[in-house]
């Protein structure tokens, strides 16, 4: 918003949503012109004077832009949000307002006023204030609650709401059209992820399309972080060439010939704008793509939005070529006949409001693999490569398209292109030297002085070398702002004259439906949060402090801030395993993530790193998370698809607490070795390695591997473990360590326990917060950071994880683990009474029961696995919520037993024998006898979908059995449950051993009295099919 233009407005966006008793505490002043004043500060020392302006609050390089100012009283925020906290035993002592949470949200408040007085920078080419408003308004409308854009944007799972993908699905839509293509699929994630899945689904397509070479990524001023980040996660070799040189130089140092036979396949990674304002030849790489076999995807970060809202007039004046998402034949030429260029996949930023960026990941929905890894939480599959995300991302680049869409984009890009055109004029008839982008609104400001540099630098400029500056032309920044430049770089006054936008806060709103429908979406999530019981994620602690940490969405959080915070927490997380001491620290690293799976995949290849030798096997549980099979099936170098050995991993079976059974993986590994010795991968018993991945209660049963009577059992049979990493998601959470040190490969601790070398922790786990974790392990490199732990992270991760390690004390953490402790215990004692079938690892908040009905699942968001779910009893759920659901449970036995009086008497008649009736639970020994006798039978066995009926029906927990006084089955009814608080009447099995004299008509009359009185009494729909009521003898 151009609010130096119209200083007595604010963007109707913000004011209107904001209560009576802030609105009376907004100052507004005018934008003042950007004055780069004379100083004598270097470069190398606006670090240091950025940390001490912040601790300090006063002005930086140049005179704080006076700024339109909102005081937003923080304490007084929190105090206000209580009708919407959900209770646990240390939130509810923030309800007395002597608690200490108040000396923290003071503090708070300071930091708040203080970073929400920086000085503007104008220039900066990651972010425009601008695009950063909408955070306000997520704010105002009660953000952010917990949330989890679980999966792709069209897997919707109906017992996990908490997720944006409406929104998503537009953004989606909307950026794909501006590339030529209506079904576009992908999904929002920061530009690290959505680049590496990129590459990853033009590997899939090319193990699809070329199964028998090995494709080769070649790029030129791609970001180097992302590409070797691609060589580690995908197994995919790199390249780096020269684009300056001919053609036939280029396919040399290749080793192709220009002729497309039996060539391998190449993956282009181009970009458009990089962080130094550099572009690749798009032309040059068309005509490489004559030569070779070739799939281009393109880094569109920073520009998407730029180039393809351009007017076709801009367009063709600026040599902007037209991109087309699509699908294309390897050998077919990138340019086609239109001079449009076909980019099978896409990044898609622009509008960016954080750094890192989000963006989209655009490509079409038919390319790269149709089949993902299976979630355990939720009903679908994950093609993901983070796994869990922030659903606020989606939400934020949604009202962003729905805000302005392609039109205003385009006006407000074409000032911001005139604002480049002026300045550059300017400069040139000044005779100082600058370069500009074609893709981008960047210039590049050569030849600066130190003093130069450092002015430029304080109003957004990013050193790109010695005496180059970058600077962006973004929206907000105004005419003065363009002057102060010129003034600085030519000793003259500028002159520049840029019309604002006209009415840009009246004409680019987010329309009242749209903020009726989010208010409505986060209102339902304060209810529907409370009895969610089925994921391992802490609702709780959002319903205090989402409205605290909802104030800085809006807030550019300092870097040296953001860096001193990191160092601290790692570090202390570092010493929670045991590194105490400076000198054990140093030989490890750490780095925050977006989520486990990313950690998982960041352990798993840092062990790689270590242990390059071709006889290194990774060794995980049948119950590990999805992210573990999913990082490993990710790599060609893990999967040898392109060698004649065998697959360098393998998944261990457990035991029926879901932890890895040791001799079965002594089993394992001792083949493994012998298979290497074999085929001559190695030489010698010594060069076989142990990668072993340990899980700590994320598993869906919360098993806790036993790292102790798994080193015995190796060691028996000499073989030594590695590597050991630990995925303690959940459990380390809630600083849990259960007896997990970190330490050097084969040593032991005081206890005997090996040391391990990797833990992978959750942050919206067990404490509730963003989507986000921690990975530390032993360092594979000291000489050089693992790629992957370089990728930037939202700064909010790091803000909150801090705010948090605030608020949160050690004794308050135990007092919520305890809390969630008895809970569990409360739910095994009240199922066990019941006669419910459980399962519990000791000390585990996660209870295993026998599947109940359908609609009791959908309730309480229960997670199925096969004949069982599991209960979370996380801190948000409440002893009353857990006798809540354990009545459900009980009802359905006096509902049953009321249904049974009106049809007992009556089928004792027809049978012509004394009979019982039994409500049918998977776990009963009748029910399993009763799929034994489908198994068994000639007549049934064969009809497929009469098994999957009965199955499902028994699974679902509403089937009836009518039994003899032996337990023998007589007769059952099938009963299918639903979701949608419904059964479905299915067929009527009447065994062999009864008499084929009796009467059909008078068994399904009684069979239809006995599902209309369960539904009535259940207070369910009942629903009827062709397959209702069908006798069948088995």
């Amino acid at each position: 918003m151009f609010l130096s233009q119209h200083p007595t407005k604010l963007s109707r966006n913000i004011v209107s949503f904001l209560p009576d008793e802030q609105k009376s505490t907004i100052f507004l002043k005018e934008f003042e012109p950007l004055e780069l004043k004379q100083t004598n500060i270097s470069v190398t020392e606006i670090s240091e004077l950025e940390n001490q302006n912040i601790q300090a609050g006063t002005p930086e390089l140049t005179e704080s832009f006076s700024k339109i100012v909102i005081r937003r009283d923080i304490l007084k925020i929190f105090e206000d949000s209580q009708p919407r906290w959900i209770d646990d035993p240390v939130i509810n002592q923030w309800r007395d307002p002597k608690h200490s949470v108040y000396s923290t949200l003071f503090d708070l408040d300071q930091l708040h006023q203080r970073w929400s007085a920086a000085p503007r920078k104008p220039f900066c080419p990651r972010i425009d204030p601008l695009w950063v408003e909408i955070g306000s308004l997520m704010a105002e409308l009660g953000l952010p609650w917990h949330n989890n854009e679980l999966n792709m944007p069209d897997e919707i799972d109906t017992t996990w709401p908490f997720h944006f993908k409406s929104f998503e699905s537009r953004v989606i839509r909307e950026k794909g059209l501006r590339v030529g293509n209506e079904d576009a699929s992908g999904y929002v994630a920061n530009s690290y992820e959505a680049n590496c899945y990129c590459l990853r689904a033009l590997q899939q397509e090319l193990r699809s399309t070329s199964p028998s070479f090995r494709p080769l990524v070649i790029y030129d001023k791609f970001d180097e972080k992302v590409i070797q980040s691609a060589k580690l996660l995908f197994g995919l070799p790199v390249h780096r060439v020269n684009l300056l040189q001919p053609v036939e130089l280029i396919l040399q140092e290749l080793g192709m010939a220009p002729d497309m036979s039996n060539q391998r396949p190449v993956i282009y990674a181009a970009t458009l704008a990089n962080t130094d304002g550099e572009f690749d030849d798009l032309q040059k790489i068309c005509e490489l793509s004559r030569k070779i076999p070739m799939l281009l995807h393109i880094d569109a970060t920073r520009n998407f939005d730029y180039i393809t809202t351009l007017s076709e007039q801009d367009r063709k004046s600026l040599g902007i070529e037209v991109l087309k998402l699509a699908t294309k034949d390897l050998t077919a030429h990138l340019q086609l006949e239109d001079a449009s260029i076909v980019c099978s996949t896409i990044v898609a930023g622009g509008t960016n409001y954080t750094s890192p960026a989000m963006t989209v990941a655009l490509k079409p929905a038919s390319l790269g693999e149709s089949s993902a890894g299976r979630v355990s939480y939720v009903r679908g599959t994950d093609s993901t490569l983070a796994g869990s995300r922030d659903a606020l991302s989606s939400l934020w680049m949604g009202l962003q398209e729905i805000r302005f869409g392609s039109m205003g984009l385009q006006e407000i890009y074409r000032r911001s292109a005139d604002m480049r055109t002026s300045l550059l004029q300017s400069l040139t008839t000044a005779g100082r030297p600058a370069i500009s982008s074609r893709y981008s609104l960047d210039i590049t400001i050569t030849s600066c002085s130190n003093q130069e540099e450092a002015k430029l630098v304080a109003v957004g400029g990013v050193l790109t070398g010695p005496g180059k500056v970058l600077i962006t032309m973004q929206p907000s920044a105004t005419s003065e702002d363009l002057n102060a430049v010129v003034t600085l770089l030519t000793g003259s006054p500028g002159s520049i004259q840029i019309t604002p936008v006209k009415d840009l806060d009246i004409r680019f709103r987010v329309p009242e439906t749209i903020i009726t429908e989010i208010s409505t979406t986060v209102e339902s999530w304060q209810i529907l949060g409370r009895s969610n019981a089925g994921y391992p994620l802490n609702q709780s602690s959002y319903s205090a402090l989402g409205p605290v940490i909802g104030q800085f969405l809006d807030i550019k959080i300092p870097d040296d801030w953001l860096r001193a915070r990191q160092q601290e927490i790692i570090a202390s997380r570092m010493m929670d395993f045991g590194l105490a001491t400076l000198e054990d620290r140093s030989r490890f690293v750490g780095a925050f993530t977006n989520g486990s799976t990313m950690g998982n995949r960041v352990g798993i290849h840092a062990a790689l790193a270590r242990l390059t030798a071709p006889g290194a096997f990774v060794y995980f549980s049948a119950e590990s998370h999805y992210s573990v099979i999913k990082t490993i099936r990710d790599c060609d170098d893990l999967t040898n698809i392109w060698s004649k050995h065998k697959a360098r991993y393998s998944q261990i079976s457990c035991d029926t607490y879901g932890r890895m059974s040791a001799k079965a993986l002594v089993k394992q590994a001792l083949k493994d070795r012998q298979d290497c010795l074999r085929s001559g991968e190695i030489s010698s018993r010594n060069q076989y390695r142990m990668i072993l991945l340990l899980n700590t209660g994320t598993t869906f049963l919360g098993g806790r591997d036993d790292l102790q009577e798994i080193f015995r059992c190796l060691k028996d049979v000499d073989l030594t473990i590695s590597h050991i990493h630990v995925d303690g998601a959940l459990d380390f959470g809630f600083r849990q360590t259960y007896g997990f040190n970190l330490g050097q490969p084969g040593e032991v601790d005081s206890h005997g326990v090996p040391f391990v070398q990797g833990i992978t922790i959750s942050h919206h786990k067990a404490m509730g917060h963003m989507v986000s974790g921690e990975i530390i392990c032993l360092n594979p490199d000291p000489e050089e950071r693992l790629s992957l732990l370089g990728w930037e992270i939202d700064p909010r991760i790091v803000f909150e994880t801090w705010l948090y390690s605030q608020i949160f004390s050690l004794e308050d953490i135990n007092k919520l683990f305890q809390y969630c402790q008895q809970n569990a215990s409360r739910l095994v004692s009240k199922l066990e009474k019941l006669g419910i079938a459980t399962k519990q690892n000791e000390g585990s908040l996660i209870v295993v029961l026998e599947r109940p009905p359908s609609w009791i699942v959908e309730e309480f968001a229960l997670r199925p696995e096969g004949d069982w779910v599991h209960f979370i009893t996380m801190p948000h759920i409440s002893p009353e919520l857990i006798d809540l659901f354990v009545e459900r449970l009980s009802s359905l036995k006096q509902q049953y037993l009321t249904a049974f009086m009106h049809v007992h008497s009556s089928l004792t008649t027809v049978l012509q024998k004394p009979i019982k009736l039994k409500r049918l639970q998977n776990q009963d020994l009748i029910a399993k006898s009763v799929i034994q006798r489908l198994v068994n039978s000639a007549t049934v066995r064969f009809d497929e979908k009469l098994v999957t009926s009965v199955s499902s029906g028994i699974r679902g927990a509403t089937s009836v059995a009518i039994v003899d006084r032996s337990d023998q089955v007589e007769a059952v009814l099938v009963i299918e449950s639903n979701r949608d608080t419904s059964i479905t009447a299915g067929a009527c099995l009447v065994m062999s051993n009864v008499n084929q004299a009796i009467n059909p008509t008078a068994i399904v009359h009684l069979a239809k009295l006995l599902t209309n009185s369960l539904a009535r009494y259940m207070n369910v729909n009942l629903k009827v099919n062709d397959s209702s009521y069908n006798l069948h003898y088995a």
